[in-house]
């Protein structure tokens, strides 16, 4: 036998091996035999050069170290799920598709584990693999080929398969994950001066963005698949066959627990089952995933602005655990709002200490009847936020304390203020250091200018040592004033200064979003920035302007004038520019007949949904937008059209039907 032959042979002889231990759990081989073969197949490769191959398991042992991760974009965006939290939602669910579809199609709906691990998109062209990018923003991730390479459950090259043949190019979505079992082994070797991990999810993702990938291959971690992206050429019409398909190609996936159900009981009872069992299952689940079966069902349905209308996110209940509320301490948030905090005796709670809880409002603490020294059940809510869910009142004592909110901001000691039509109480005091805390701790957060190594901690030294007062003076921070601050050595400075530098660079949503402007979240701050496009019209928009933007309401958009009305928060934002903040917007979509113009929907149109209409509009360059203004082009009325009709006419808006619309599209496509 040639070399060329046995490298072939024994390429081939290893993936059947990785393939039945990880992906069937069925080992077919000895450690020993597979050593044998393995260092057989490196010392052929490594003594003719000319023989090796991206794809052999030989690459599964990590590559030299990378100097940073690249961003990639997903050729589709890797949207969330929205969320049932009880049996009333996953009902819900089932009537909503069962009344979008119709009597005439009745669905079938697969069933998942949900999997608490780190998203994961693998690219591959021709069966082989050429990029593997977590799932970052959705749209956009990081390259970590490398690394996912070494993952023994990913294969190199997928499998040929005479029922499902594979796509010429397919992006394949799933989770990375390590078992319970593996990570609490790994953690046992682990010494108090490594550290130890809280969780395997936390494991998982820092194992993942380790820049030496052969750190990664030490780390036994795993990984399932579970849906696709893009794909060229990709045959299967169901999740069940998408599954078959998967495994065929020597993907794994989350058998025995996948399976189809034909009734909303079938889905109840399912979720209710493998949340019973959810401690026997080998991986960390926090719930199960429902999803319409029948792609071509799943085009009629489509998408909502953040999600598929097909498929939902069922949560199981919260872990829980018992112990001792200490104190009741009071955080000021970025817009002035106390919030009594628990402070906890730590306790582990599903794979973390927690030491402390929101207790949200004064009304909270008294409908809880939660005292100081009270024995309470705290809860991870969606397995993240630690919250105070029950009062242990049979423990009690009678040596606890009861709170009431104070009646002055703890920080700058001035009067507080309640507006009548919320339970929050604020503190007012533009130049509180606790407002500040808040704000800088907003501003650098991961969906804002996601400033890497600056904590609520290190914020609250910079405040206090004076070198922050504003946003802007973080720009200007100077070496040695950093380091000089406690626990602040030379290289964590230096990669603090780096980060921020760094992140001069950003985009105009998360921007707006981190200047903490009420009522602004992630989506509206995307939705105005598209609108917008710079920081100069936001502080130039008037309320007529952002009513006129497909989304906004009016608390937004009397909170964005507000805030630009601010002589202090405009300075601020142009001391940032003038600081070298760059934030960019995507280009604005060009071109179409409908090009400049602005489009508001009223009543019912004859062959079109409000959605399709602007979906419509929004293909051929129109804008639409929810409210009636000056600026409004047209006003496309159906039937009962009501107030929005009146106004449009009494604006001199001119109003069309469906009709002329169809008719103004039509110029485009005969021309």
């Amino acid at each position: 036998m040639d070399l060329k032959t046995e490298v072939e042979s024994l390429r081939l002889r290893l993936e059947e091996l990785n393939y039945a231990y990880y992906v069937l759990d069925d080992p077919r081989a000895s450690d020993a035999e597979y050593d044998e073969l393995f260092r057989r197949l490196e010392s052929i490769e490594k003594t003719n050069p000319e023989l090796a191959s991206p794809t052999s398991p030989t690459q599964k042992v990590g590559a030299p170290p990378l100097s940073a991760f690249t961003t990639v974009t997903h050729g589709e965006p890797m949207l969330s799920l929205a969320n049932a939290l009880n049996d009333e939602d996953i009902a819900d669910f089932h009537q909503r598709i069962t009344k979008l579809l119709g009597e005439d199609l009745v669905a079938k709906f697969s069933f998942e584990p949900k999997v608490d691990g780190i998203g994961l998109g693998l690219t591959y062209e021709n069966g082989e693999l050429t990029l593997a990018a977590t799932r970052g923003d959705g749209t956009k991730g990081e390259d970590i080929t490398e690394n996912a390479k070494t993952i023994r459950s990913i294969p190199l090259r997928l499998r040929e398969s005479s029922t499902y043949p594979i796509p010429s190019f397919i992006e394949i979505r799933g989770e990375a994950f390590t078992t319970t079992k593996d990570f609490e082994a790994f953690n046992a070797k682990r010494t108090e001066e490594e550290g130890r991990y809280a969780n395997p999810r936390n494991f998982t993702g820092g194992s993942l963005r380790q820049l030496d990938s052969r750190i990664t291959a030490s780390r036994p971690l795993d990984a399932l698949f579970y849906a696709t992206g893009k794909s060229v050429g990709l045959t299967v019409t169901s999740q069940e066959e998408l599954i078959q398909a998967f495994q065929s190609w020597g993907l794994k996936v989350a058998t025995p627990y996948f399976k189809i159900c034909k009734s909303v009981e079938d889905l109840i009872e399912s979720h209710h089952h493998l949340e019973d069992q959810r401690d026997q299952v080998p991986y960390e689940i926090d719930g199960t995933v429902l999803k319409v079966d029948d792609f071509e069902q799943r085009k009629i349905l489509g998408f909502r602005s953040r999600n598929p209308r097909w498929a939902i996110a069922c949560k199981f209940k919260s872990r829980r655990a018992s112990t001792r509320l200490l104190d009741i301490s009071i955080s000021i948030g970025r817009t002035g709002a106390l919030t009594p905090v628990a402070v906890l005796e730590p306790v582990p709670l599903a794979g973390v200490i927690v030491s402390s809880a929101s207790l949200h409002n004064q009304d909270e603490i008294e409908r809880l009847d939660v005292r100081i020294g009270d024995r309470v059940l705290v809860e991870r809510a969606g397995d993240v936020i630690p919250k105070v869910v029950k009062v242990l009142t049979e423990e009690r004592t009678g040596e606890e304390v009861s709170f009431t909110m104070p009646t002055s901001c703890p920080v700058c000691h001035t009067a507080v203020q309640k507006d009548p039509e919320e339970v929050v109480l604020r503190c007012t005091n533009s130049s509180c250091t606790g407002i500040l805390r808040g704000t800088i701790a907003h501003f650098v957060s991961k969906n804002a200018l996601d400033i890497d190594g600056l904590g609520e901690k290190l914020v609250a030294q910079l405040i206090d040592a004076k070198l922050v007062t504003s946003m802007d003076d973080l720009f200007h921070l100077q070496f040695d004033d950093v380091v000089a601050l406690e626990r602040m050595g030379k290289t964590s400075t230096k990669n603090l200064l780096a980060a921020i530098e760094k992140a001069k660079n950003t985009t105009l949503p998360r921007v707006i979003f981190g200047l903490g402007i009420r009522h602004v979240g992630e989506h509206v701050a995307e939705v105005v920035a598209a609108s917008l496009g710079s920081l100069e019209s936001l502080i130039k928009s008037t309320e007529e302007d952002l009513l006129a933007i497909h989304e906004i309401g009016e608390k937004a958009a009397q909170s964005i004038v507000s805030f630009v009305k601010d002589e202090n928060n405009v300075a601020t934002i142009h001391r940032l520019i003038e600081s070298g903040l760059n934030a960019k917007n995507a280009p604005k979509a060009t071109g179409g007949v409908l090009a400049g113009k602005t489009f508001v929907i009223t009543g019912s149109l004859p062959n079109l949904s409000r959605k399709d209409a602007e979906n419509l509009i929004k293909k051929h360059g129109g804008k639409p937008v929810s409210s009636v203004s000056k600026k409004t082009s047209f006003l496309v009325a159906g039937e009962k059209a009501g107030s929005k009709l009146k106004k449009a006419q009494a604006l001199g808006v001119e109003v069309i039907d469906e009709s002329a619309l169809r008719m103004m599209i039509e110029q485009e496509e005969t021309t």
